[in-house]
């Protein structure tokens, strides 16, 4: 009778070895590459040239260590974190509209276009705060937005931008409460927003308001280039005027991202065969 409880017994250790190893073979990683990327999955093979990482996104993935900034354990804090943009802070906006993907509490990027400048930064997770302005600073615009991800491939954004006509014209302003739609993730999404914009000019109270819409996506191509495209979009009383903008997003190796796209203008289904140029510089801060 021992002798059936001790091999018992040590069918019982050899299975929980077993079982142990197996669960540390398949815990997962996060790797940072230099250039911000971030990958979660399990690394099945790793050398002094190059890891081989099982992702459940992509598949497997070969990349050389040159290449990698960090390898963290998917655990805990770290967790919790890979579910933000994280360094890919910029997936949250496109050319004229944001998204409703997250950010992470002390992520901020300064957003460069010829016309003026944009800053925003996440003062706890998932609001943002933010202002943008011309570089006559004409009009000054404040923003704020928090978002709630239902699931990691489905986000929501409720937010508001009001601002005045500055020295210009103090006494004229305007507010847009807005809501957005999101499906995916900083590296593959599509944006569905709608806001109505509100606007008082001068001392004799002159108004105006107007319902606008926007569809914007994001699709990474490469490591660092990325497909954008975005439109603003009014529509009311059979009336449709819309500016549409398809570009490609070019990350550099430390942070930061530059943009280009051609703006084309459709008013009622006649496309104005006028490209404008939209440049953007994305800086980290």
């Amino acid at each position: 009778m021992r002798s059936y409880l001790k091999f018992a017994t040590l069918l019982l250790v050899i299975f929980n070895l077993t079982l142990n190893a197996q669960v540390e073979v398949q815990k997962k990683s996060i790797v940072t590459k230099n250039d911000g990327t971030e990958y979660v999955g399990v690394i099945l093979q790793q050398d002094a040239r190059e890891i081989l990482l099982q992702t459940e996104t992509v598949g497997e993935l070969i990349i050389p260590k040159h290449e990698i900034r960090s390898i963290e354990e998917f655990t805990g804090e770290k967790y919790a974190s890979a579910k933000y943009a994280g360094s890919d802070i910029y997936a949250t906006r496109y050319f004229i509209s944001n998204n409703g993907l997250p950010m992470k509490k002390g992520d901020s990027y300064a957003m460069i276009q010829l016309p003026g400048a944009e800053y925003q930064v996440a003062v706890v997770d998932n609001l943002t705060i933010g202002g943008l302005t011309s570089w006559i600073g004409v009009p000054i615009v404040a923003s704020a937005k928090y978002t709630v991800s239902i699931t990691d491939n489905f986000h929501l954004a409720a937010g508001v931008m009001g601002g005045t006509g500055s020295w210009a014209a103090f006494n004229s302003y305007g507010v847009m409460p807005y809501g957005s739609l999101t499906f995916g993730n900083p590296r593959y999404n599509l944006n569905f927003s709608g806001g109505y914009l509100s606007l008082k000019f001068g001392d004799e109270g002159t108004t105006a308001s107007a319902p606008l819409y926007s569809v914007g996506g994001l699709a990474r191509l490469s490591d660092r280039v990325s497909f954008v495209g975005d439109s603003f979009i009014y529509a009311e009383e059979g009336n449709v005027v819309a500016v549409v903008v398809p570009g490609l997003r070019f990350d550099r190796n430390k942070g930061g991202a530059f943009q280009f796209g051609l703006a084309g203008l459709v008013i009622n289904n006649n496309v104005i065969p006028f490209p404008v140029p939209f440049l953007s510089w994305f800086i980290e801060i």
